[in-house]
């Protein structure tokens, strides 16, 4: 009997020294969880980022409850968004006579964004139309320059002003003429390599794939 005892000794120190680690729980009986004839017995081991759970088995009729094994947290990259709304005026500006060879006008427009930003305007004439030879324009945007605005959004007032103009060859109608297009720029005002990497450390981080419902790059 004592080398018995011995030997089970023995092997519940070796069982011991196989499972350090583990941290075994025994909880309250459950007649809803489990059968009627013995005790939760379950270990769990968590090391940084290897979850384990072990439990043990019961005899048929019984069910299994989900049970939480491990928490990730989830982060996002988050771009710059830059929105601007010109909607109410058509994306029209209509310019003015000030004078017999002066011309000028101003529309405003709606910029949203979540990034510090500076813009700027430029104006392209129309190949098929003649303001004569010494003609000269002056474009801007006011202001400039801003701080992120979120939903609340900035008022952006876009001037433009044509002097020296001919109207020699133009033809007057009761519609106004089309004489060419402002475009309008804008641009981040952060420092690139702040940003670049992306919160998932990746360099450069420039072009993710284009989403659609089947998508499967993630």
């Amino acid at each position: 009997m004592l080398k018995k005892m011995l030997v089970v000794a023995a092997i519940l120190l070796m069982a011991g020294t196989t499972f350090a680690g583990w941290n075994s729980k025994f909880g309250n009986f459950d007649p809803n969880n489990i059968s009627s004839d013995r005790t939760v017995d379950y270990e769990q081991y968590n090391n940084d980022q290897l979850f384990q759970r072990k439990g043990e088995v019961w005899n048929w009729p019984a069910s299994y409850d989900f049970v939480e094994i491990a928490k990730i947290t989830v982060r996002m990259e988050v771009g710059f968004w830059i929105k601007l709304d010109c909607k109410n005026d058509k994306n029209l500006l209509t310019l003015k006579q000030r004078s017999i060879n002066e011309y000028g006008g101003k529309t405003t427009c709606k910029a949203y964004t979540n990034v510090a930003t500076e813009w700027k305007v430029s104006f392209s004439k129309k190949s098929d139309v003649n303001l004569g030879g010494d003609w000269d324009k002056s474009v801007a945007v006011d202001p400039s320059t801003f701080a992120a605005t979120g939903n609340t959004g900035q008022d952006l007032t876009i001037k433009m002003k044509l002097w020296g103009v001919s109207l020699a060859s133009l033809t007057p109608s009761k519609n106004c003429l089309e004489i060419g297009t402002i475009t309008v720029s804008v641009r981040p005002t952060v420092r690139p390599n702040t940003f670049m990497s992306g919160c998932s450390g990746s360099y450069p981080v420039y072009s993710p794939p284009p989403y659609n419902s089947d998508a499967t790059w993630w």
